[in-house]
């Protein structure tokens, strides 16, 4: 399905907010920690996975390769597109 330049930017910013929310549960959230304090000050930790890490990794790269194929998409598309309805003037600047 083709878009347009519009539709490519919004789709672009969309990727992006996903990409961060995906790197942001895959480093952060990932696991949880469960702690237990005893009397005599023992204390153990567990971080047990909620999410498959490889699964994430996976995603997260797959969204970043995304981004970057629609930043070129969007990159050649404007360098072989004219500007309609404009026609560039250098009188206007003036001369000194």
């Amino acid at each position: 399905m083709e878009i347009t330049i519009n539709e490519a930017l919004t789709w672009l910013k969309t990727l992006r907010e996903r990409h961060t929310e995906l790197v942001q549960l895959r480093n952060e959230n990932s696991a949880t920690t469960r702690r237990h304090f005893g009397v005599g000050g023992d204390k153990e930790t567990v971080r047990e996975p909620v999410y498959d890490v490889k699964m994430l990794d996976k995603l997260v790269t797959r969204v970043a390769r995304e981004v970057q194929h629609l930043e070129q998409a969007i990159k050649v598309t404007n360098a072989t597109t004219k500007v309609t309805g404009y026609q560039k003037d250098d009188a206007v600047l003036g001369e000194l």
